[in-house]
Formats: structure tokens, sequence, C-alpha cells
């Protein structure tokens, strides 16, 4: 079972204390975010064969990984980091996450950090000609520290402020910077688009990357792909044991901000967001042993 941490929420930013209290423990709660049951998630190592962080500040995580390394569950990064200003991204210091990708690659190894430059919008103050700039600085700052480039544009979820790139803006800003990347030496992919650029070397991503999580395990990995995620997604199933709502990035082109869960966190309860009640207590009393989540 690979674990998602999480697509959900920035569990590295802001939940580091809760989840090495639950690697400790040996599981976690999860709520699913449509039905509102709980299932309980085993993290004990045998049951949990790799961990996927997805963050943009893993800082606060950095005096954790030990207890994470203890557990002797393997694990590597999708870390983003985009070169939008406070006005996309108030949350966000960019200089510090760059500082601490930096950090994180001399720890774990680049092999364990997959940068992603994602989302990619196009405004008046993001043109073309800003991507293709600031996608060149921080490739000459990462190239010795990922061992690959994820991009992906921006989605027009229902909520968004920002429009969706079109055809022409995309398949300009792949040509740019494919070459940019092979300058580089930084494998470049994509995540999640329908539209094929492959013609321009990039190819598609599987972010849940099967052959990562096998190349930490050392063996192969009985997993398939996630059926439950968009079409194009490439990655393998996981269990995702984040929640919605409580994250504080406040990224106005992300559909999981909004932290309105946040301040019901205890770093002390199962479940990333509140406690379970009594009534939820007794119905994972008699199904301790399920882990079927793959949301």
């Amino acid at each position: 079972m690979i674990i998602s941490a999480s697509r959900r929420t920035d569990i590295p930013a802001f939940f580091a204390e809760w989840f090495c209290n639950r690697i400790r423990a040996g599981f976690c709660y999860v709520r699913n975010p449509y039905s509102q049951k709980i299932t309980r998630v085993s993290l004990a190592r045998g049951d949990a064969d790799v961990i996927v962080f997805w963050t943009k500040n893993a800082a606060p995580m950095m005096e954790k990984l030990s207890a994470i390394d203890a557990s002797g569950i393997p694990y590597y990064f999708q870390y983003a980091v985009t070169p939008y200003g406070s006005d996309v991204e108030p949350g966000l210091k960019k200089r510090g996450c760059i500082e601490n990708f930096l950090e994180l690659s001399e720890v774990l190894g680049k092999d364990r950090m997959l940068w992603r430059y994602d989302p990619i919008l196009i405004t008046e103050n993001y043109p073309v000609e800003f991507h293709a700039e600031a996608f060149a600085q921080l490739c000459e700052i990462f190239s010795d520290a990922a061992c690959r480039c994820t991009i992906s544009f921006v989605d027009a979820y229902r909520a968004s402020p920002y429009r969706p790139c079109t055809v022409p803006e995309m398949e300009r800003l792949a040509e740019i910077f494919s070459a940019t990347a092979k300058c580089f030496g930084l494998p470049l992919v994509s995540c999640a688009e329908e539209i094929d650029l492959r013609r321009f070397g990039i190819g598609p991503a599987s972010c849940v990357d099967k052959t990562v999580c096998e190349h930490l395990l050392g063996r192969s990995l009985p997993v398939k792909r996630d059926r439950n995620q968009r079409a194009a997604c490439g990655c393998a199933e996981s269990v995702d044991v984040g929640a919605y709502g409580t994250c504080n990035n406040g990224c106005r082109y992300c559909y999981a901000c909004g932290g309105r869960a946040a301040g019901a966190h205890d770093p002390a309860s199962p479940l990333i967001a509140g406690w379970p009640t009594e009534e939820e207590e007794h119905t994972l009393r008699r199904t301790a042993n399920q882990t079927t989540l793959f949301t």
C-alpha cells in the first residue's frame, strides 16, 4: 500500500507533528470527504510500503525526518516550487522554500526529490515570457537537487479565478520548457494533461510513481493505476491520509485550500482534523483492518 500524504493538504508544512505521532502509533484515521465515513489506515511497516509527501514547504518536517526514518518506511517528496508572488501564493516565502528544497535534497539525495512547476497559469502579471525566464532560473537552481521536473497547467475548476491555458500557450511553453530542461539535464514530464506533449519530449508523469516506489523498496510492488484519479493521470493507486479544507498556504488556484477545518486540528488525534465520535470509534473497532480508501 502506498500512502499519499497528501493531495488534499500540505502535511509537511502544517501537520508534521501529527503525522509523526501517527507513524509511531502505526495507524491513522481518514474521513472520506464525500461520505464522511472514517477508515482506519495502517501506517505499520509491512502494510505501508512507501510514503509520497506532497508539499510546498517541508521546512517544518525537517526535524521530524528521524521519526519517519525510524519507521523503516521509505518515502520521497513531490515538492512544488513556482515563481508566483503573494498575489497568487500568499502563504509562501519563496526564498525559504527554495533553500529548504536544496537542504532536503542534501539530506535525502536527489533521487527522492521530484520538483513540480505546478500549476502554470497565464495572466497579465505572469505571461508566457515570464514563465520562460522563471523556469530557466529555477532549473539552474534545482538541476543538481531534483531527479526530474513535473509541469502541469492550471485546471479550470468551478471556483478558480484563473482561466485555463490555451492550446497555443501550452504548446509554446512546452517547447520552451523542453529546450531549457534539456540544457540543464533535467528530465521533464507533465501531470494529468489531456494534451499530448510527447512531440516536445515531455512524457506523461506518474506522480505516485510505481517505478520510483519499487526503486526505494528494492522489489516489485503489485499496485495498479489509480482509477479514482483523472483519466489522464498515470498515478499508481494509493491511500490519501489528508483532509480538504485544512491547508493554510492560501494558494488562490488550489481546489483543496481554505483552512476551514484547520482550527479543529489536534496533533494527538488519529484524524488530521477533529476527533472521531464514540459511535464512529465503535464502528472502527469492528473494521480495524480496513485499508481500502483509494481516493
